[in-house]
């Protein structure tokens, strides 16, 4: 049932490796582009201002490789699971009918959102959040470098919903990368501080339903709002729900300042 101990180690300590290279590689690039050459045509898509301090920034950095060696445990784990086939990951796509391979990955997704969802609100709980959750939100500005700066215990409980679902729920290796993928762009894209959707996408279906940076910058400055990961859902349905219309927001199809708008 269990893997063997060293292959077991050996899948930890790559997928620490991977899990490293992309934080530091996707985080530096971001951080590069947006708060170091800071392009002035998206200065209007600024979220808040930065923190200077070097210090705040390592501490970002020290706590999100610790989340990179704890999220690579129960990863490592599940690496090896599929490996013997103990899992419902599945290779061949006509393993199941064509329409199952999207709404595995919806189910996925909705699954995945609740469950943190309502770790997120246990986690703000006074007493749970002065242990587990105060270090992610020492970082109020958050930057590309936010993003995996955890306590261990809460990256813990981060890390192990999706190797437990694939244990349950069938799904497709492919349709498993995508969901990775997104959950990682999710986690990063939300911390930028800045708003990285295209303005068309503010007002409709996408801003109404999908968290967006704005979105969940607004839940490190108020705390007590905007949980969710991907989906608006629930925070609509528990009345956590709060969204403002920045300056980036307010602007018309000409990328000039709506009248309509703003009056």
């Amino acid at each position: 049932m269990f893997p063997n101990f060293t292959q077991f180690v050996i899948s930890i300590l790559f997928m620490f490796l991977v899990l490293t290279i992309r934080y530091l590689l996707v985080s530096s690039i971001l951080y590069w582009l947006l708060w170091v050459r800071r392009p002035q045509s998206w200065e209007i898509r600024r979220l808040h201002d930065m923190d200077e301090r070097k210090s705040k920034i390592k501490s970002e950095i020290k706590w999100s490789l610790w989340s990179c060696l704890v999220f690579a445990i129960p990863s490592g784990f599940m690496m090896e699971m599929i490996a013997l086939g103990k899992t419902k990951v599945y290779f061949n796509l006509t393993e199941y009918d064509w329409w199952y391979v999207p709404i595995s990955l919806f189910v996925y997704l909705f699954i995945h959102d609740t469950y943190f969802y309502w770790t997120h609100r246990w986690l703000h709980l006074p007493p749970i959040y002065r242990l587990f959750h105060k270090i992610h939100h020492e970082s109020i500005n958050p930057t590309p470098w936010t993003s995996f700066s955890f306590d261990p215990v809460e990256s813990m409980i981060t890390a192990i919903i999706i190797p437990i679902m694939v244990f349950i729920i069938p799904i497709n290796i492919g349709v498993l990368a995508i969901l990775l993928t997104l959950m990682t762009m999710f986690g990063v894209v939300n911390h930028t501080g800045y708003e990285v959707y295209p303005l068309s996408w503010m007002h409709g279906f996408w801003q109404e339903n999908w968290i967006t940076p704005t979105h969940h910058n607004l839940h490190h400055h108020k705390f007590n709002c905007n949980y969710g990961l991907y989906f608006r859902f629930w925070d609509r349905l528990m009345n956590t729900d709060v969204m403002i219309e920045t300056p980036f927001m307010m602007q018309g199809d000409s990328g000039v300042l709506s009248q309509e708008r703003t009056s």
